[in-house]
């Protein structure tokens, strides 16, 4: 009996080539995709660029710079001016600058260019090592010896200006809202497949309603559900554990509008390329990973190699994240902001949705 029953599993795993894929080449991938961040491309295990700025005869500037290059993970790169590094950290090409005036001291400190509205995750470790950095080129001045911090984080011009005292939920709730939302798309994606076996979908059509009111019957439901589960993670981080809005409400609106368009969109696309309940089920949670991996959801896409950068534009989870980042970061942050954003998971909706009429088999 028992004998029947392992030989009943294992054919039915032979012949289920969803599972197969999701217990052996899925994984794969998904280590790839996340080893490559760190081993793999163009720039692979290249030290973290840091501009650096100080006057041509400043020894003490040539000092830092000489301890930066020789400080494992960091590289000195060297700018005409200040303001042409502030601008280099403005439009993240660079992570980060030492700006080092002239006579700097406790009274004038080192201007650390750097994002201050990053996550204390990316920020903290970068301003300690810069920090590190200077002192250990100064030395031997004692640091108990120094009143106040020869270095000094300052946000640059250009980039809006983070809300004080920023708690670990102002920057964990947007990636994990982010990431949670498009598993909307399994339970859409289910829906179908389930109704295509019970024949429940053809019953549907038979009625005497236009097909696409009948798609519009099936999506709008997860579109309502989605905004329900964003609107319980953001009241609950307001409500309960005093997380912060700094832009506007209406901005934070329209943008979870937009990321569960692209959600419940994503799953009528998955949904058309048909498939089992079961196949559905075991390959969809590890597509919706990658995607998530890749959009920074679950690294900071500031620490990931500027090849994996570009292909994280490529899905719709970086532009909902950096949204919703500055919606909840930034001060000021109003539809203008972030209207790169929203065009862009407008555009992945749309996309998504005409791959999925292209293909989505109404009669199958």
């Amino acid at each position: 009996m028992i004998g029947a029953s392992i030989r009943k599993e294992v054919w039915l795993l032979m012949r289920d080539r969803g599972r197969l894929l999701s217990l052996f080449a899925l994984p794969v991938v998904f280590m790839v995709v996340f080893g490559s961040m760190f081993k793999f491309g163009p720039d692979a295990a290249e030290p973290q660029k840091i501009g650096i700025v100080h006057g041509a005869a400043d020894v003490r500037g040539a000092a830092i710079e000489k301890a930066l290059n020789e400080t494992p993970g960091f590289v000195a790169q060297s700018f005409a001016s200040a303001d042409e590094l502030r601008a280099a950290v403005v439009h993240a090409t660079l992570v980060a600058g030492l700006i080092i005036p002239p006579g700097f001291g406790p009274d004038n400190p080192i201007e650390l260019a750097i994002d201050e509205g990053a996550s204390i995750q990316v920020r903290a470790p970068l301003e300690g090592a810069l920090t590190g950095v200077v002192m250990r080129a100064l030395a031997p001045v004692p640091i108990n010896g120094v009143p106040k911090p020869l270095v000094q984080p300052k946000t640059p011009p250009g980039i809006a200006h983070p809300l004080e005292n920023i708690s670990n939920f102002q920057v964990t709730v947007p990636g994990n809202a982010v990431l949670f939302a498009f598993f909307l798309s399994l339970a859409v994606a289910i829906t179908f497949a389930h109704e295509r076996h019970t024949g429940v979908w053809k019953r549907l059509l038979a009625a005497p309603v236009p097909r696409w009111q009948a798609l519009l019957g099936k999506l709008v439901p997860y579109f309502l559900i989605s905004l329900v589960q964003l609107t319980f993670l953001f009241g609950l981080g307001v409500g309960v554990f005093g997380m912060k809005i700094a832009g506007s409400i209406g901005a934070l609106v329209l943008i979870s509008i937009a990321l569960s368009l692209c959600s419940v969109t994503f799953g009528f696309l998955v949904s058309s390329f048909g498939g089992t309940e079961r196949q559905i089920g075991s390959t969809v949670p590890v597509i919706v990973l990658v995607m998530g991996l890749l959009g920074g959801c679950m690294f900071p896409r500031i620490f990931m190699p500027a090849f994996m950068k570009q292909i994280g534009n490529a899905v719709p989870q970086s532009w909902a994240l950096d949204g919703y980042y500055d919606v909840l970061i930034r001060e000021g942050t109003g539809v203008v902001q972030i209207a790169p954003q929203l065009i862009a998971l407008v555009s992945f909706a749309v996309l998504f949705t005409l791959l999925g009429l292209w293909r989505f088999e109404f009669e199958k």
